[in-house]
């Protein structure tokens, strides 16, 4: 049995957390946040991801809360097919879950308190230290004037505190961290079936961008469906934005799509959240007895919608290499050796694609334009595209997840 601190408390922390305390390990989950919730939109869960909570025993409330997608389809302004991609082109079983992130969070915090794991929460972890074969844990009260205290020794830590983490910025990885020009508006409306079952998608080349996804039911709120709308939006104009009025952004997407009976619920800018985003490069994942997982290790852009698999998959696997290899620099190794494969397919295609989806370029959203739709009708392509969706690709030719059991 080993101890085994997590930095963290989001989708990557909780879920290492329930697989670790499983396993038989003393684990102490650490939250900054004294009362912990989730924020933000709408999430598209892949089967990787739901292949996992089922792992859990968790899929069961997970599918409850969520809405099948079975497409993700989107268009130009002008009504040409941009992207048509069927999760049945890869496995006829297959589809994404649109889920309200509350939603994820919630059932995985349950399943931490249901698990008695302890929680240390409204503790911010300052500092990581490693000495004598143990991981000292340091943290400071958010009080002003307060001093650093130890928050425990370890025999391992987790670090998954998200892409800003300044743990990580710490440790002796090659790292880079670029943040992304573009973030997204998005807000949560009421689901009137405007979508039928998909992920839909429109695009004035590629500076303009409206994305609608049947998301579920927030948690424990059965009564009424809601929809995850996002707008695409460079971070040096939103203050333009806001200036503009909430009418005038309206008119701008009424423009580009015919959603009115979607954009009626949204009656004050408020309504709209303005999220940023960043690459997060890391040559490994591991510092001797400390590793990095979820966003913290790997945060790209939302192209390609993998970031809670991502994490979930790395909780899984985490697990895995500490039940392989009990020595914790071994079994950390054997963590990085495990993931390499399937994170840097995952950052490399985010990266590829993203300017495609969100930037000023003409020439990339007029070779999109030609070449995306087309690749979707050829066998092969639309087979890759699908499998690559569904979050289980390793390579750019070859290469498919193999998850452990």
């Amino acid at each position: 049995m080993l101890r085994i601190a997590i930095v963290g408390g989001g989708t990557a922390g909780a879920a290492s957390a329930l697989f670790l305390a499983r396993a038989g390990h003393q684990v102490t989950l650490f939250e900054r946040v004294a009362q912990p919730t989730a924020v933000g939109a709408g999430i598209l869960l892949q089967p990787t991801g739901m292949h996992v909570l089922a792992a859990l025993g968790l899929l069961d409330t997970i599918l409850e809360h969520g809405a099948r997608n079975d497409r993700l389809f989107g268009t130009t302004a002008g009504g040409r097919t941009v992207l048509d991609v069927h999760y049945r082109h890869h496995d006829p079983q297959s589809f994404g879950l649109g889920l309200h992130r509350g939603a994820l969070f919630s059932v995985l915090w349950q399943a931490v308190q249901i698990a008695g794991i302890a929680v240390r929460s409204a503790t911010d972890i300052t500092r990581i230290q490693q000495s004598g074969g143990k991981t000292l844990l340091f943290s400071r009260d958010p009080a002003p004037g307060s001093v650093e205290a130890a928050a425990g020794e370890f025999d391992c830590a987790v670090i998954a505190d998200g892409t800003r983490s300044q743990l990580r910025a710490a440790l002796a990885i090659p790292q880079k961290v670029t943040p992304y020009p573009w973030g997204a508006l998005w807000a949560l409306v009421p689901d009137d079936g405007l979508t039928q079952g998909g992920l839909r998608q429109w695009f004035r080349h590629a500076h303009q961008m409206l994305g609608l996804m049947p998301t579920g039911f927030a948690y424990k709120q059965m009564e009424r469906p809601i929809l995850s709308l996002f707008w695409s939006l460079r971070a040096d104009r939103l203050q333009h934005w806001q200036e503009q009025g909430l009418e005038a952004w309206k008119k701008s997407v009424l423009e580009l799509a015919p959603v009115a009976t979607v954009l009626q619920h949204i009656q004050s800018p408020e309504q709209l959240t303005f999220a940023r985003y960043a690459d997060v490069q890391m040559r490994h994942w591991h510092d001797a007895r400390v590793v990095c997982i979820g966003d913290c290790a790997h945060a790209t852009s939302p192209q390609l919608g993998q970031g809670a698999n991502l994490a979930l998959v790395d909780a899984m696997t985490l697990a895995a290499c500490f039940a392989e290899a009990p020595v914790v620099e071994q079994a950390l190794a054997l963590y990085s050796q495990r993931r390499r494969t399937h994170l840097r397919y995952y950052q490399g295609a985010s990266k590829l694609l993203t300017p495609f989806f969100q930037s000023d370029s003409r020439i990339a959203s007029t070779l999109r334009d030609i070449a995306l739709g087309p690749l979707c009708g050829m066998p092969i392509a639309r087979q890759q595209m699908a499998m690559t969706l569904s979050g289980s690709k390793t390579g750019w030719l070859f290469g498919k997840l193999r998850q452990p059991k």
